[in-house]
C-alpha cells in the first residue's frame, strides 16, 4: 500500500483551521487580564493546539492509502469509520491530470478518476502524488495509446484567441476581481483592499470622458471582467493538443497549470457544436463533448475543438470522432410557432424600454446613467432574440439510424447536438393547449451524463415525432 504526497498534510492542515480560534481566544483574554505575561503564561496551549493540528493532519495523510494492480485501484481510507473501495479500470471514464503551478515545486500532481456510478460533483478517486507515482498508476490506461492509429489536432494560437475573445465572461472576472480584492484585504490589511478600491474609483474618473462616473465604473468593471476572463480562457488552452488512438481520447493543454485527460471515447455521450452570432456570422464553429469526468471542474479544458471554419472543422471532428456526424435535418419548426421562439425575448426588449423610459420620467436628473444601463441590459436582450430567431430557422431533429441531431438554442448560444440512440435515456413529448390544435409538441430529450442534462426542440409536428422515436 502507498500514500499520497506529503503535501497532503498541508491540504489536511488547512481542513482543521478552525482549531486556531483556540488559541486566539486564550491569548486575546489572556492579553486583557494580564498583559504580555498573561499572555505568555498561558501559550503551552498554544503550543498544545499547533501541535494537535498537526497529529490531526499528520494521522489523516497517513490513514489514507492506495494500491494499483492491473484490475484497477484500491483506496483505504477513514479516521473513525474505515473504508475499501476498489475502483475497476473497466468501470473508468476520464482520468485527469492536474500540474497546478504552485505545486511544481514540491513535485506534485493531482489525479483523478471518475466512473458513471460516482457523484457528478466531486471526482470517485483523487490524491496529491509525485509524477512518477501518478505516471505508474494510470499506466494501464496508457497502454491504450500505444497503436498504430494515431490522429493529432493541436489548434493554432489564432483558434484559441479566437475561443478566448468570443467565449469570455464578464461576470467571472468580475468575480474574480472582487475575490482578489476582499482576500487582499484579509491577508495586507484593509487600508490596502481600500487603497485598490480608491485608485479604481480615480482612474474611472479620470477616463470617464464625459460618461457619468457610476455609468464608466460599470463599464469599465464589465470591460475588465471581460479581459480577466479573455486571458483565463486563453493560458488554460494554450499549448492544447488532442490525440484519438483506437478507443482512447487523449486531451493536454495548458501555460501555467498543465492538465491531462485520458477518455474512453466509446463513453462520450454526445457531441455539442457551439455557434454564438459572431461565429456564425464569421462561419466559425466550436466542439465541446460530454463525458463522465470531463469539463467537471471550474478549471478544466472543457472544449475539444476551440474555433475552427467550417471546412477545417469538420476534417477534424470526423477524423476525431469518426462515429459522430451531423445529419441535414428531417424535421423543422413550422413557420405558425414563430412566437413561441421569439415572444419572450421580444417581451424582454419591450420591458427594458419601458423602464427605462419610466424611469427617465420618474428622475430626470438620472438620465444620462439610465440611458446607459438602459443600453448595456439591450444588448443581450437583443441578441437572445437574434438567438432565438436563428433557432427558429435552424432548429429541428434528424435520425440516421444510429444518432439523433439535435438543433435547438440555449442561452446565447445555438447548439447542434450529436447524440447516439443508446445514450437517451428519456424521450419527453410535451404539448400546451395552444401547441394540440396545430399538432405540434416540444421534444425533450434526457441523456446520459452526470447530473440532469436535458435537451429541448421546439415546435416540432407530433406524428413525424412519434415515428422517428417509435413511441406509440
Amino acid at each position: 500500500m502507498r500514500r499520497a504526497h506529503p503535501f497532503t498534510i498541508l491540504q489536511n492542515l488547512w481542513r482543521v483551521l478552525y482549531l486556531t480560534i483556540i488559541p486566539v481566544l486564550r491569548g486575546f483574554l489572556g492579553a486583557l487580564r494580564g498583559g504580555f505575561s498573561g499572555w505568555l503564561r498561558g501559550a503551552w496551549i498554544d503550543v498544545l493546539v499547533m501541535l494537535l493540528m498537526i497529529a490531526i493532519a499528520v494521522w489523516r495523510w497517513r490513514r489514507v492509502t492506495y494500491e494499483p494492480d492491473d484490475s484497477g485501484i484500491r483506496v483505504r481510507s477513514g479516521l473513525i469509520y474505515y473504508k475499501d473501495n476498489h475502483i475497476p479500470w473497466n468501470r473508468v471514464v476520464t482520468v485527469s491530470l492536474n500540474f497546478p503551478l504552485l505545486l511544481k515545486p514540491f513535485h506534485a500532481v493531482r489525479l483523478r478518476a471518475d466512473t458513471l456510478g460516482g457523484s457528478f460533483k466531486d471526482a470517485d478517486f483523487t490524491m496529491l502524488l509525485s509524477p512518477a507515482a501518478a505516471e505508474a498508476v494510470i499506466s494501464g490506461q496508457r497502454e491504450t495509446l500505444h497503436s498504430r492509429e494515431k490522429r493529432q489536432y493541436a489548434p493554432s494560437t489564432r483558434s484559441i484567441l479566437a475561443l478566448s475573445l468570443l467565449t469570455s465572461n464578464s461576470f467571472a472576472g468580475i468575480v474574480f476581481i472582487s475575490t482578489f480584492i476582499s482576500q487582499s484585504g484579509r491577508l495586507l490589511g484593509r487600508e490596502f483592499s481600500d487603497m485598490l478600491i480608491g485608485t479604481m474609483e480615480e482612474v474611472t474618473r479620470f477616463l470617464a470622458f464625459g460618461i457619468p462616473p457610476a455609468a464608466a465604473m460599470i463599464a469599465y468593471a464589465l470591460l475588465t471582467g471581460w479581459l480577466i476572463a479573455f486571458l483565463n480562457t486563453f493560458v488554460r488552452y494554450k499549448n492544447m493538443l488532442v490525440e484519438r488512438r483506437e478507443h482512447t481520447l487523449a486531451i493536454s493543454g495548458g501555460l501555467l497549470t498543465q492538465r491531462e485527460y485520458l477518455i474512453q471515447a466509446q463513453d462520450i455521450n454526445f457531441l455539442d457544436i457551439r455557434q454564438s452570432i459572431s461565429t456564425k456570422l464569421l462561419n466559425l464553429r466550436s466542439l465541446y463533448i460530454s463525458a463522465v469526468g470531463y469539463g467537471k471542474q471550474k478549471d478544466d479544458i472543457s472544449c475539444v475543438i476551440p474555433t475552427e471554419q467550417d471546412k477545417v472543422f469538420t476534417k477534424h471532428q470526423s477524423a476525431l470522432f469518426p462515429g459522430f456526424s451531423p445529419t441535414p435535418r428531417q424535421l423543422a419548426p413550422t413557420n405558425s410557432v414563430v412566437f413561441r421562439f421569439i415572444g419572450f425575448s421580444l417581451f424582454l426588449c419591450g420591458a427594458i424600454l419601458l423602464a427605462v423610459a419610466l424611469l427617465i420620467w420618474r428622475f430626470p436628473g438620472w438620465r444620462s446613467f439610465i440611458l446607459f444601463v438602459g443600453l448595456m441590459l439591450m444588448v443581450p436582450a437583443v441578441i437572445l432574440l437574434i438567438v432565438r430567431f436563428l433557432d427558429f430557422r435552424s432548429g429541428g431533429v434528424s435520425f440516421d439510424g444510429e444518432s439523433y441531431t439535435l438543433r435547438y438554442s440555449s442561452g446565447l448560444y445555438i447548439h447542434t447536438v450529436v447524440v447516439p440512440a443508446n445514450k437517451i435515456v428519456m424521450v419527453q413529448l410535451r404539448q400546451s393547449l395552444l401547441q394540440k390544435r396545430g399538432k405540434t409538441c416540444d421534444l425533450l430529450i434526457n441523456t446520459v451524463a452526470e447530473g440532469r442534462f436535458l435537451h429541448k426542440c421546439c415546435g416540432l409536428k407530433l406524428e413525424p415525432l412519434r415515428d422517428m422515436f417509435k413511441l406509440d
